[in-house]
């Protein structure tokens, strides 16, 4: 039987028959400050749970998925979160330092105010996700960040290449020695590439100008 405790009270949030968390599946739960340091949640399943002041440090969440969630001031630090689902979900104030979140997908979710220094975050998905956080230092390479909110989000020493930050908003954003190699910036062209009005003198341009549909 596995036992799920408060990280300070030590009060115990949920039992469970199994052996192991390993693919359980766990819905509508209010776990709010459980301790999951260290423990292997790999494919398990939190879906519309209260996971407020968790610690997932260290845990390993390897093809799991929290969707659907309020995920406030929890700590994922050094946790493996390879090929996660983290959609649809409230993280704001969340620590992901140094975890290994490769290929996870964070569609839709809120993660502001929150810390990802020097996270891997290879190939993740970011669509239309708010990101007003801090990933200083943190890897990006390839990051899918259509439609994403970056405002004021720290970039600083950050591996952006190739990364998609088409229809971005990145008001006030900081990236500052961060390496855009090959990025595609907000604009659909390659970072720094400015689309530039067609010319008047161009004879397509006077074309369409004096053109009338009748």
């Amino acid at each position: 039987m596995v036992q799920i405790r408060h990280k300070s009270s030590g009060k115990v949030l949920l039992k469970a028959r199994n052996a192991s968390l390993r693919g359980c599946t766990l819905t509508g739960h209010d776990l709010s400050g459980a301790e999951f340091n260290g423990f292997d949640l790999s494919g398990c399943q939190f879906e519309g749970c209260n996971l407020c002041d968790c610690d997932f440090s260290g845990s390993n969440l390897q093809n799991a998925s929290i969707e659907n969630s309020v995920v406030k001031r929890a700590n994922f630090s050094r946790a493996n979160l390879q090929r996660a689902s983290l959609v649809n979900s409230v993280f704001e104030g969340s620590k992901f330092i140094s975890c290994i979140a490769t290929d996870a997908c964070f569609r839709h979710s809120k993660i502001n105010r929150a810390s990802l220094a020097g996270g891997d975050f290879t190939d993740c998905n970011f669509v239309f996700a708010e990101l007003r956080s801090n990933f200083r230092g943190a890897s990006l390479v390839s990051a899918n960040l259509f439609g994403a909110d970056l405002t004021e989000a720290d970039f600083s020493n950050a591996d952006l290449r190739g990364a998609n930050m088409t229809d971005a908003v990145i008001d006030r954003a900081n990236f500052l020695s961060a390496n855009m190699t090959g990025s595609i910036g907000t604009n659909g062209r390659p970072w720094g590439v400015a689309i530039k009005n067609p010319s008047v003198s161009s004879r397509w341009w006077k074309v369409w100008q004096g053109s009338s549909v009748s």
